[in-house]
This record gives structure tokens, sequence and C-alpha cells, in this order.
């Protein structure tokens, strides 16, 4: 798989594209443990499977100490803000569909996500969390906008108590709760049937 380097002021990044032409963009946050300066540890729990995809894969790398925000987090974070800049730095690019740029999160970076994307929900067309937790209230932030949670049955590391009762409110539509899968979830959620086209196929203002 051949990445490319590239950073957002302070935010290093690197990009997969699928080819020529003008593609839709996922944005993929990493959990914790991939945290550092290295611009490869962060290269796998399923962004690699995103890279296979037709779309063109963003991989930012937060710094150790630092997160992507998030109820676990204390909110807000500059790394989030540095987030929302690159999509919106994005968007502008000739190759990409700007109508067309989503978020794919797991563990820190689904907490975040859920935080990021209900804060510049009109930058985003869709997101996936897998294993990320927020509180109710701030699921119910998006209420409405293409959000496709995942979560294992078996997880031990970060509850899944609060999706769970976001999908039986309505609050999150799309909820696939793993069976016998634990916190290392990527995989079964990124071969889940129909998430790809499900993911790809979403714009701006959409539902």
């Amino acid at each position: 798989m051949s990445w490319g380097a590239d950073r957002f002021e302070e935010l290093p990044y690197r990009f997969h594209l699928p080819g020529e032409g003008r593609w839709p963009v996922v944005i993929y946050l990493h959990g914790s443990g991939e945290r550092g300066d290295d611009g490869t540890s962060h290269l796998k729990n399923g962004v690699e499977t995103l890279a296979g995809w037709p779309c063109i894969t963003v991989a930012p790398q937060c710094p150790r100490g630092a997160s992507w925000g998030g109820s676990w987090y204390g909110g807000p974070t500059p790394q989030q803000e540095a987030v929302a800049a690159v999509a919106e730095s994005l968007a502008a690019r000739p190759n990409v569909d700007g109508e067309r740029i989503s978020v794919v999160g797991f563990s820190m970076g689904a907490i975040g996500g859920w935080e990021l994307v209900a804060r510049h929900r009109a930058r985003f067309a869709a997101f996936v969390p897998i294993a990320g937790d927020a509180p109710v209230e701030a699921m119910a932030a998006l209420q409405g906008f293409p959000v496709w949670a995942f979560h294992g049955a078996l997880d031990a590391a970060v509850p899944n108590t609060n999706v769970r009762e976001a999908a039986r409110l309505g609050v999150v539509a799309h909820y696939t709760e793993l069976p016998g899968v634990d916190h290392g979830s990527w995989g079964p959620a990124l071969e889940t049937p129909h998430l790809r086209a499900w993911l790809l196929g979403q714009r701006r203002g959409g539902r």
C-alpha cells in the first residue's frame, strides 16, 4: 500500500489516492495506542481496509499526550480543530468531492469523532464510530445525521452502554453490535456488507 505524506499546520497526516479522478474522502481517526510522530504506527486497525476502497483515505496522527477530544478527554482539543481544518482544506482541492467527506473513528478516534462531527456537522457527510463512547445527549446532537455506529458486544475497554441506549431511543438510526467481538472491532465493522456503499454514497445535507 502506497501512502503519501502531508501536514496541515502542526498536524501531520498520511493519505492514499485510489488513482486519477475526483473522489470522496474518508478521514480515519485512530485510537490512543497509535499516537506519536513516526508517521506509520497509525496505519493499521482499519485504515488499511479503507485504503482499498474507491476514496481518498486521510489518516492524521495525533501526538503523544494529546487526543482527538470528546467526553473522555475533556472536550475539544487543538487536534480536533485541526482535523476540521484539514477537511475544509481538502474540500477545495480539484480531485476531492467536497460534498462527500466523511469520518471513521476507532476508540479514541470515535470518542473524539462524536464531538468533532457534531461541532462541524455542516462540513461532513457521514460518521462511522467504531468502539466509541459519548453521553447519550451528545449523540443526540447528531440525530438525523448519517451515523452508522459499531461496537463489540464483549468490549471491556470502552463500554457500549450509551450507544445501545441511543440506538434504543432512535438517536442513532444505524447501530450494529458485533456478537462475540471485544474492543478490536474494526475488522468486522469495516467488513460489514453494504457499509462501503452506504458511507461513500452519503453527501452533505443528506440523511
